[in-house]
């Protein structure tokens, strides 16, 4: 009885293990069928358009990088080492470093940001001396928007970048509040920007060397530049030329030289330049790993809302849901020549980073419909695959 007991112990042994390794090869098969219809996505992209494109995906148990076009035209084309303009993903970094700062004593979150600023900003900033912390962390301020001045663009394209932080701050001293603090959400970077100068007052130092020396270094993202208060006067190595479709109609304009300004310029609601592999890396270290922060900062930089009417933001995070019903958390960010796209899909233990060298300030540009179109076609294919 024994033997025989053994004996169909050891049939059902064998019968696990070649049903495993069977389910095995078959998301492996999955995964390279998911992979090429990617590809193929990407190529017909910069077959039409784009001038270039790179995503990254990471789960638990694999990675892949894909890419296609130029990274310049007419020279580089885009690989797995192609840095891109991030944009507004920035603004993940800088609410980290903010939240560590906290878990250090430095910071509170309730604490009035005239607490830290000196009053020649606060005094000029609406709601400069009632606004917390918390409120510009979560765009619920009512501080306006400093892009959104005309006098911003025209000294962006016709004076000398980089800009120094006075005169961004600027462009909204002395004019009204657009509401009261908690108020309401309200997208505004001039937020960040003040963020980052928290950064370097409690610092004594500079928030550049902060998000390196304890965001970008130690979590090894190895292909990773903040840019403001660098001593780069121009782009790394591997970035990606920048284009717009905007200056001359029915061609690609070269405008490197304005983005890598006008990043340099935008302090903490901007600034990374980096591979779509390490932003992945990144959101899934903070995100899925939760090494990066503890629970109770993550928990309150992920915030709280009813992602099935319209998602919410945390501090520095989005949380939305898919049009097939998941729930992703991250951000985007976009400027005059890049576009970015970086989520993490919780219940499918996903992260997605897409990146292009090309975008418009045109909301109706061809460009931003095609990208869109583009982004929903390629979650919705690997989300689906796992």
């Amino acid at each position: 009885m024994k033997q025989l007991t053994k004996c169909v112990f050891a049939i059902l042994l064998l019968s696990s293990i070649i049903s495993c390794s069977k389910k095995r090869d078959t998301d492996f098969l999955v995964q390279e069928q998911t992979k090429t219809k990617v590809q193929e996505l990407l190529n017909e992209a910069a077959a039409n358009g784009f001038p270039g494109l790179s995503i990254s995906v990471t789960t638990n148990s694999y990675s892949y990088t894909l890419f296609a076009g130029k990274a310049k035209l007419n020279a580089a084309s885009y690989d797995a080492n192609t840095l891109n303009y991030m944009n507004s993903i920035s603004k993940t970094f800088t609410a980290v470093a903010i939240l560590k700062l906290k878990e250090q004593g430095l910071i509170s979150l309730d604490a009035k940001m005239n607490q830290y600023l000196d009053p020649a900003i606060c005094n000029n900033i609406p709601n400069g001396n009632i606004v917390t912390v918390h409120q510009l962390l979560n765009m619920k301020s009512g501080i306006p928007e400093y892009a959104d001045d005309n006098q911003f663009l025209d000294d962006v394209l016709n004076g000398v970048l980089p800009m120094p932080s006075s005169q961004i701050l600027s462009y909204v001293y002395n004019k009204p509040a657009h509401f009261a603090p908690g108020e309401k959400f309200e997208y505004s970077n001039t937020n960040y920007h003040l963020l980052a100068l928290i950064i370097d007052a409690v610092t004594h130092a500079s928030h550049h060397d902060y998000i390196t020396n304890t965001i970008i270094g130690p979590y090894h993202l190895s292909h990773t530049y903040y840019i403001p208060q660098s001593a780069l006067v121009g782009p790394p190595a591997n970035t990606v030329a920048s284009y717009s479709p905007d200056i001359n109609p029915g061609q690609l304009t070269d405008i490197s030289a304005i983005q890598f300004g006008t990043v340099k310029s935008e302090i903490g609601d901007d600034g990374i330049v980096s591979t779509t592999s390490d932003i992945a890396h990144f959101y899934k270290s903070l995100l899925q790993d939760k090494l990066i922060l503890s629970n109770t900062s993550l928990a309150e930089m992920k915030g709280a809302g009813d992602v099935n009417i319209q998602g919410y933001y945390g501090m520095g995070l989005y949380t939305y849901k898919t049009n097939e019903g998941q729930i992703a958390v991250g951000h985007n960010g976009a400027l005059f020549a890049s576009k970015a796209e970086a989520w993490y899909f919780p219940e499918k233990g996903i992260t997605i980073t897409l990146a292009t060298n090309i975008w418009s300030v045109d909301s109706g540009d061809p460009i931003i419909i095609q990208f869109n179109q583009l982004w929903n076609k390629i979650t919705k294919l690997v989300l689906e695959a796992n």
